[in-house]
């Protein structure tokens, strides 16, 4: 049923041409509604017309009268230089952070500023306690801590001018503290309407820590404060967010949908350059095969998204909720470039929420397994493969949880890999990036979105059969710990418990199959 599209779109599909678009789509500083961000959909926008795939920049409200459904628009931000100097002590002089060079070391929405300013440190700086005694009063702040809770407790409550970050988030095993000494996290501003704005700029932990003993050495010695000179030229205004949506048509108007977010700063290749630059090759890859003849034009219609991450996806929805009801099913592209040796990451199928039970993990998990078999054992019997890999809940923190709220009920799962120990970092760059993986994903997801676009009744017949299969080894498996911890000294779920998660699975399950009347009613 897989294995002739399997290996058409094998030959087609290329992690080494994708694999050169992060490069290109990584040089943009993509902040969500900016000139860079625009930048980087022109640039889709150009490849999808030089493949031939039916392509349009949508454009939406960048102000903060805007709401796409519940979510609140913002003000475009544009920066054009921000540079930080150490000006006393004299003797330690030099530049602290330069925009030109490393566009991360301005926070994102800072707003203009020129002038001096005296620095002042705190721990993280999210506790009214820390302030107690501390007069941060036309100061700046260098914290560890989130930066929205420090604008508040010393920009909107004490007066300071500014804030100086260099805290970097740990993400265990793979990013223990202080792993990374000389890389910056990416951190951002979020204003809400009308209040006060201020200035930012991100620091290395080795910078901050530098900068931390220096005032405290100033303080024991008795000698004068630490001291910056900011220079900061940008502005928010009222502007727009572009969206990229494709289509290749098909014979009706249902549609499958594959999303990938094309937002964050430079250069952020593997989050999520590597899921933009997926779902383009696929886009091109399909386009090229069907507009030969070598795969039929599909039953359904397939939508490719370029998003500004949940904001995007929001916008696209609201703007277009008679198209929800078409929309069969989707996959969200997510950090799915990594090497796996450097980044300390797993390839990860995350299914959609149990709120939304469908179809659409089964099949996706089902094709995953096409990929294992890549390196043949000694004898030839079988096969395994070279990368970790894990089949894992719904978790959210990306588009896909929107499609597939329960509101919406498009059933969306994710590919991702995770954890990665660059994740929102300067160090998130192209050399942390597998041509071979993004192969992997690219004939995946590629496969997924046509064979659900060619979908009737035979492949639903065998979809639900294979669903089924699937969810007795789930009850097994159910069944079998619960026996597992009823052996431990202290006991595992009883009887009743165990009814009621064996209902519940029943229950989803169900769901699942009604769900197939989608392909086949």
């Amino acid at each position: 049923m897989f294995k002739s599209l399997w290996r058409t779109l094998q030959e087609e599909c290329s992690g080494a041409a994708a694999y050169q678009t992060i490069a290109d789509i990584s040089r943009f500083h993509r902040i969500q509604a900016s000139p860079g961000f625009r930048q980087a959909a022109e640039y889709v926008h150009e490849h999808l017309a030089k493949a031939g795939v039916q392509a349009e920049v949508l454009n939406y409200p960048a102000n903060t009268d805007t709401a796409f459904w519940g979510a609140r628009s913002f003000q475009e931000w544009e920066a054009h230089t921000g540079a930080l100097h150490l000006i006393e002590p004299q003797d330690q002089a030099r530049k602290l952070a330069d925009y030109r060079e490393v566009p991360l070391s301005l926070i994102p929405r800072s707003v203009a500023f020129d002038g001096e300013a005296e620095v002042v440190a705190v721990d993280k700086g999210e506790k009214p306690s820390e302030y107690e005694g501390l007069d941060v009063a036309g100061k700046v702040v260098l914290t560890r801590g989130n930066v929205g809770r420090v604008y508040d407790l010393a920009v909107l409550r004490r007066d300071a001018v500014g804030i100086l970050f260099d805290g970097m988030a740990e993400i265990e095993p793979v990013r223990p503290a202080w792993a990374l000494p000389d890389v910056i996290q990416y951190t951002s501003f979020w204003w809400r309407d009308g209040e006060r704005k201020c200035f930012g700029f991100a620091l290395s932990p080795r910078e901050g820590e530098r900068l931390r003993r220096l005032i405290q050495k100033r303080q024991e010695d008795g000698k004068g404060p630490v001291r910056v000179r900011a220079h900061v030229d940008a502005r928010l205004y009222d502007g727009t967010l572009e969206v990229v949506s494709a289509t290749i048509p098909g014979e009706s108007n249902e549609e499958v949908v594959l999303v990938g977010h094309l937002c964050h700063p430079q250069p952020s290749c593997n989050d999520n350059a590597s899921g933009a630059a997926a779902v383009l090759e696929v886009a091109r890859a399909l386009q090229s095969l069907i507009a030969a003849g070598t795969l039929p034009r599909p039953r359904r219609t397939l939508r490719f998204l370029w998003v500004p991450e949940m904001t995007g996806t929001y916008a696209f929805l609201a703007a277009h909720e008679s198209h929800i009801p078409r929309m069969v099913a989707g996959l969200n592209l997510d950090m799915v470039g990594q090497d796996q040796a450097q980044c300390g990451s797993s390839f990860l199928l995350e299914r959609p929420p149990d709120a939304l039970p469908s179809f659409a993990a089964d099949l996706l998990a089902r094709l995953r397994e096409m990929l294992f078999p890549e390196v043949k054992t000694h004898t030839q019997l079988g096969g395994y493969p070279l990368f970790r890999h894990a089949l894992i809940p719904f978790s959210g923190g990306s588009d896909h949880y929107i499609f597939s709220d329960p509101s919406v009920a498009v059933p969306m799962p994710m590919l991702i890999q995770w954890p990665d120990r660059y994740y929102h970092t300067t160090a998130d760059t192209l050399d942390k990036v597998d041509p071979a993986m993004l192969d992997r994903v690219c004939v995946l997801a590629a496969t997924y979105v046509y064979w659900l676009a060619q979908a009737g009744e035979t492949e639903a017949h065998w979809l639900a059969s294979e669903m089924s299969a699937r969810f007795r080894q789930r009850v097994i498996q159910t069944v079998q710990s619960a026996l597992t911890d009823a052996g431990e000294e202290e006991g595992g779920p009883d009887r009743d418990t165990m009814g009621h998660r064996l209902d519940y699975q029943v229950d989803r399950h169900r769901g699942a199959l009604a769900s197939l009347t989608r392909l086949a009613p």
